[in-house]
């Protein structure tokens, strides 16, 4: 393919009927950006649709997604059939294509998502995440969005785009902004070194969206607004609410210990919200008990008597937990700073 032939290719908006590299059929345009663009293509040989990157300028960034996707230990990136260097210096990557919808579009379509489905997505992000921290070598994803996550069929989470990723402690990550307002962390938007704690605030910034419904970080709003979204467990909303701490040394320092609150959470939310509705039960039956004795004053005082002492237990209850829950938090936050 000639330099002139990519050039008239690059201008168009679609390339329709256009076959590559003697082998494969351009079909749409999926993205582009800044480096480059992502085509949709079918494989006339093996009878397949892929996705082919075309990067118009190769840098070392190139062959480090390279290396990141021929990795076949990463369930959650596509596998890359092929790539190689133009003679004009064009990098080209085919991969698989993911078929599905990113999940900015997938909030827009659905809106408020239910909970045990949040909870699967943040056990299938922070597991990824964990895997990509802890291999050798350590790399960072650094660019976790909406945009680059795909919503299969059977609702599973995939990412296609690792071309900010970079090997922990590689000085391309300094001086540099890389990543997306709202969901880059604030020293990484800011061009600082960044370590694992970096994705941990892109995690938080996911599963915020989703929790919200909608691709709603653009503006950075404080952590503590996570509270406000009553509809999920308090536990999982306390775990994003870490994860977007602005200052790194109070996130969580490593995914795993993300995924062993976010577990843990989802457990004691479920407790903590079985409390409540049993509590907002007792208050009615109280109620309806005094207005009764109030109006036929009848014998029934005994009975409001109990409820009033089965309601004071469960607040009791309460209590005890929320205490427990916030030592066992203490000690959690002393052991994460060690690590």
């Amino acid at each position: 393919m000639t330099e002139k032939m990519y050039g008239e290719r690059k201008r168009e908006a679609v390339c329709q009927a256009c076959i590559w590299f003697d082998r494969y059929e351009i079909k749409e345009i999926l993205g582009e950006g800044g480096m480059g663009r992502v085509y949709l293509a079918g494989d006339m040989r093996l009878g397949r649709l892929v996705a082919i990157k075309v990067l118009e300028q190769v840098t070392e960034q190139f062959q480090e997604e390279v290396a990141l996707l021929r990795r076949q230990n990463f369930m959650m990136l596509p596998a890359v059939y092929d790539a190689w260097v133009e003679e004009d210096g064009t990098g080209v990557i085919v991969m698989e294509y993911v078929e599905g919808q990113n999940l900015k579009e997938y909030l827009a379509l659905h809106g408020q998502i239910p909970e045990k489905q949040v909870y699967q997505w943040g056990v299938q992000l922070g597991e990824f995440l964990n895997k990509l921290h802890s291999g050798n070598p350590k790399v960072l994803y650094r660019d976790l969005k909406p945009e680059n996550i795909m919503v299969l069929p059977d609702k599973t989470l995939r990412l296609v785009d690792v071309g900010a990723a970079v090997r922990l402690g590689e000085e391309i990550c300094r001086n540099k902004r890389v990543g997306t307002f709202g969901y880059a962390a604030p020293e990484q938007w800011e061009g600082r070194v960044v370590d694992e704690r970096a994705d941990i605030y892109g995690l938080g910034a996911v599963l915020y969206a989703v929790m919200e419904g909608k691709d709603s970080l653009k503006s950075r709003p404080a952590a503590e607004n996570v509270m406000e979204m009553s509809r999920m467990p308090e536990g999982m909303r306390r775990a994003v609410r870490r994860c977007l701490k602005p200052e790194r040394e109070k996130r969580y320092a490593t995914a795993g210990a993300f995924l062993a609150d976010w577990k843990r959470y989802k457990r004691a939310g479920r407790g903590r919200v079985f409390a409540y509705r049993a509590q907002e039960v007792m208050k009615f039956c109280f109620l309806y008990a005094a207005v009764y004795i109030i109006w036929y004053k009848q014998v029934f005082f005994p009975l409001a008597v109990r409820f009033l002492i089965g309601y004071l237990w469960l607040k009791l209850a309460e209590w005890v937990c929320r205490r427990r829950s916030e030592r066992w938090e203490q000690k959690k936050s002393i052991w994460c700073r060690g690590v």
